[in-house]
């Protein structure tokens, strides 16, 4: 089987150069298009009582939490530059991209988008208990995407 279009789903952790690797060696193989994403998660701020939500605080509260998404898109924006440049010097051109919400949500929608044939995506070592309560992005995407997937475990060292 060949695979015409890769995309590559990282997270902000040190798996995820590992990851991006596995996808570009994988483009390099097959010739492929590559495409690596990130999801930013945006957390709700702790806004306090329900007393503090109107007038003033609710508008500091919104003002806070938009300047932390911005510099957030920032370090992203950077922090996937350095894939592309990476990728350059290895003659492969490859586009990004971010969204912000779900993980699982945005994967699905890029790779329909995209027309993707092939999600390569690290696994993070959580128990089953934790994986239950926090859920799993790579067994989301195995079990809700209509292409192949690729889950890489990072080797121990």
């Amino acid at each position: 089987m060949e695979y015409h279009k890769i995309l590559v789903a990282i997270d902000r952790t040190p798996q995820a150069e590992y990851v991006f690797h596995q996808g570009l060696q994988l483009a390099k193989l097959y010739q492929s298009q590559l495409k690596v994403f990130h999801s930013i998660t945006v957390s709700p701020m702790i806004l306090g009582s329900p007393g503090d939500l109107y007038g003033q605080r609710l508008n500091q509260v919104a003002q806070i939490q938009h300047e932390l998404i911005e510099q957030e898109i920032n370090e992203v924006a950077g922090w996937l530059s350095t894939f592309v440049n990476y990728a350059a010097q290895q003659g492969i051109s490859i586009e990004t991209e971010y969204q912000i919400g779900e993980p699982g949500y945005w994967i699905r929608e890029i790779t329909k988008k995209w027309e993707a044939d092939l999600i390569v995506i690290g696994r993070r070592n959580r128990s089953e208990l934790a994986e239950l309560f926090l859920g799993s992005v790579s067994n989301y995407t195995v079990h809700h995407i209509k292409c192949s997937v690729l889950v890489v475990q990072q080797p121990d060292d």
